[in-house]
């Protein structure tokens, strides 16, 4: 079944209040910067190996912020292509920052950036991301 609309139910596994299990992050603009900002801590229930998250949260909070920041430069848009990088583990027990950023946009298609770096500002991931846009 192709999917005709969409629309947001607040329930969102990343940034939907109204979802018991999600992350409930918050976004915030860095004009400065032109990028979205948004900051994390990781309960233990995400981790993969012992202490370190699971690398499917990186990838996962990765895709939010390129979209957040696709949406801020008016852009409603789904994930087309994602690609991480790992660099280091990420430890949890402690505040991320993940950043993403707009690349390049055309009419079908935005190009994004992104990372995610640990509170002693080391980068853990960087991320591009391709989004389509829908109407």
């Amino acid at each position: 079944m192709e999917q005709k609309s969409f629309s947001d139910d607040n329930y969102c596994f990343v940034c939907g209040t109204a979802n018991p299990h999600g992350l409930k992050l918050t976004f915030s603009y860095d004009e400065k910067n032109d990028e979205m900002v948004s900051r994390a801590v990781f309960p233990k229930h995400f981790q993969g190996w012992e202490g370190v998250l699971h690398g499917g949260l990186i990838s996962t909070v990765m895709d939010e912020i390129m979209i957040k920041a696709a949406a801020h430069k008016g852009f409603k848009c789904v994930t087309a292509e994602l690609n991480i990088r790992f660099k280091k583990p990420a430890h949890l027990k402690k505040e991320f920052t993940i950043k993403g950023k707009v690349t390049e946009t055309s009419r079908r298609l935005i190009q994004t950036e992104g990372k995610i770096i640990d509170s002693d500002n080391i980068i853990i991931a960087t991320a591009n991301g391709k989004f389509v846009v829908v109407d």
